[in-house]
């Protein structure tokens, strides 16, 4: 199978800025050594612990630091954003990066961050404003002329030029035959409008994000909330590019997971529960998969059962996380498939704050990269190698 990123990135509250973006160009770099994929980087301008308001920055720097990890805003939320502007940056960004560049959307999760743009807590018009922003963007990136007014957004792109000495702060421009004061540039995406891929992802059961990906044709990516779960996200995305005449491909599905593998399975306990990734979610992430709903799905797939109230970090670390020596870790991955009932395509680990000591988490994703998704195969994946 193949391995990708999923860099939230989880840092701890307090860090600088420009901590974590030079802790994010350590393992984009890193990822990129060992055979990595796609490195995917979240957006979020309000949480202390999702702190990168601006992906493309970030994804620039990196990109120019390795040689062949795909890059991904994953997601940009569109209803935060004036589409016309996003789809500007995106189509700027694909061109810089080419193949090594894809863009995810969402419509996103966090109350504070729709109340900051003056929309309401509620994200009652979250869904509504990312499928009117898309059909913005997608407008800006045909470079075709267009009128658009809808609920939220209005944007136009002029049929010709603009009529010299129209805008009143400047007199009359004479244009000259064979001048080109008012051409546009092209910000399209590399490889036209039609040519950039698209990923969602989803949270919830019989996702909306997963049927939109089937329909048309975009990379579906879910947060593991437990295998009844992702089947059901499996089983609506499955069932939606069924409807539009495709069939269904697990190797294009990707699933978010904490990961830590060591050389032991205690050596991996132990570093995970008394590392970065227990720290984020004793602190964090713990009632974030509370609020959602998640954390029992995990339950219902174990075989020791316990009240959601009663889940510890041992407990995580034995039967959530996937955490262990790379042949422990690759047993549990093989469970996930049998449990889901489907062999998906990429695993990303999610990455947290070793920044004060980042020799062991780079080392996990070493072994993770070159002694555990090599053993496990996945029909049209692509080969997971590292640079000798």
């Amino acid at each position: 199978m193949e391995c990708g990123i999923f860099h939230t990135p989880y840092m701890r509250p307090g860090r600088k800025d420009k901590e974590t973006f030079e802790y994010s160009l350590l393992l984009a770099k890193a990822a990129d050594k060992f055979g990595y994929r796609d490195f995917m980087v979240g957006e979020h301008g309000m949480q202390a612990w999702e702190n990168i308001p601006n992906p493309e920055l970030l994804i620039v720097a990196a990109a120019q630091q390795t040689e062949r990890l795909r890059f991904a805003p994953m997601a940009h939320i569109v209803p935060l954003h004036n589409p016309s502007t996003l789809a500007v940056q995106v189509g700027y960004t694909s061109q810089l990066l080419e193949d090594r560049y894809f863009l995810g959307v969402g419509a996103g999760s966090w109350e504070n961050e729709a109340v900051l743009r003056g929309q309401p807590g509620d994200l009652s018009e979250a869904h509504p404003r990312l499928m009117e922003g898309l059909e913005v963007m997608d407008k800006v990136w045909r470079q075709e002329p267009f009128e658009f007014e809808g609920k939220y957004y209005k944007a136009a792109r002029l049929d010709g030029q603009i009529d010299p000495g129209s805008v009143a702060s400047h007199g009359e421009f004479k244009v000259k035959e064979g001048e080109e004061y008012h051409l546009t540039a092209d910000h399209s995406p590399h490889g036209g409008a039609d040519g950039l891929e698209i990923a969602v992802t989803g949270l919830s059961k019989n996702s909306p994000s997963h049927r939109l990906a089937g329909e048309r044709g975009w990379t579906p990516i879910s947060f593991y909330g437990g295998s009844a779960l992702l089947r059901s996200q499996w089983d609506t995305y499955s069932e939606a590019v069924r409807s539009v005449g495709g069939t269904p491909d697990g190797a294009r599905f990707k699933v978010a997971r904490d990961v830590y593998v060591a050389k032991t399975d205690a050596e991996a306990k132990e570093q995970a529960i008394n590392g970065p990734l227990g720290r984020a979610w004793e602190k964090y992430l713990m009632p974030v998969y509370q609020k959602y709903r998640i954390l029992q799905g995990f339950i219902d797939d174990a075989e020791k059962k316990v009240d959601i109230d009663d889940v510890d970090l041992e407990y995580l670390a034995d039967n959530v996380w996937l955490v262990g020596s790379p042949e422990t870790v690759a047993a549990k991955i093989e469970k996930t498939f049998e449990l889901s009932g489907f062999r998906y395509g990429q695993i990303a680990p999610n990455t947290h704050d070793a920044l004060d000591d980042p020799a062991p988490w780079i080392e996990s994703l070493r072994l993770f990269a070159t002694e555990v998704v090599p053993h496990i195969h996945v029909e049209g994946t692509k080969e997971t190698v590292a640079v000798s």
